[in-house]
């Protein structure tokens, strides 16, 4: 299904030259791992080659490319898991899914997109928002099916938290008090920290940060604060 693009940008070749849009949309592209997800997929009837940019493919699968003479690895950004691999081919990279068939079905199609994901990409919009949008800005959207309409980052963003119980103690002078939190786990630093411990001085409000490898080693951080 393809929608019209109405908007004045073009696709520029190196010549300079301009390249109308004709569509917009986004698909998948399958691995063995998981689905690689293709947004705003432009479709330039004048264009002779498919492109595919790296910051988007990498900012919207939260993964990263490692590029070598002769080929090159898609991983997860967090566990450094492959999620596509191919050989260098006549100097370019082809990104290719598991079948032939796969790739020129789903990789280059165009789809509209469903009302869940108009509602991410508005920044979690109420219903309500979202439809009015859509409808005054005449946007292409499918309506998604009773059992996605409830979203977990709003549920999550809206719960509350239960109130802490009173406390009248007051510190009088630095380290009399000292609150303590451990936070984590995290992605790996660069010193491969997935954890913190921080310490704050009630009075002073100073706060201390201590990283560490493992939640096991808070007992002794604490110890030797």
């Amino acid at each position: 299904m393809h929608d019209r693009y109405h908007g004045g940008e073009q696709v520029h070749a190196a010549n300079g030259s301009g390249m109308e849009i004709r569509h917009i949309g986004h698909s998948t592209l399958h691995s063995r791992t998981r689905d690689i997800h293709l947004n705003n997929i432009l479709h330039v009837p004048s264009a002779h080659k498919n492109l595919l940019s790296v910051n988007r493919i990498a900012k919207d699968n939260s993964a990263f490319l490692e590029f070598h003479p002769n080929h090159f690895f898609v991983k997860e950004l967090e566990t450094r898991k492959t999620l596509l691999t191919g050989r260098c081919e006549g100097g370019l990279y082809p990104l290719k899914s598991s079948s032939n068939k796969i790739r020129n079905k789903q990789a280059y199609g165009v789809a509209k997109p469903s009302t869940s994901l108009w509602h991410s990409r508005l920044g979690h919009a109420s219903t309500r928002v979202v439809q009015h949008l859509l409808s005054r800005n005449n946007l292409p959207f499918v309506r998604d099916s009773e059992n996605k309409t409830v979203c977990d980052a709003c549920q999550c963003g809206k719960s509350h938290q239960l109130p802490y119980s009173l406390s009248s103690r007051v510190s009088s002078g630095p380290l009399d008090l000292i609150h303590s939190d451990v936070w984590g786990p995290a992605p790996s630093s660069v010193g491969h920290h997935c954890y913190y411990v921080s310490f704050i001085d009630d009075y002073s409000k100073f706060t201390w940060i201590y990283l560490l490898r493992f939640k096991s080693q808070v007992f002794q951080c604490f110890t030797d604060f």
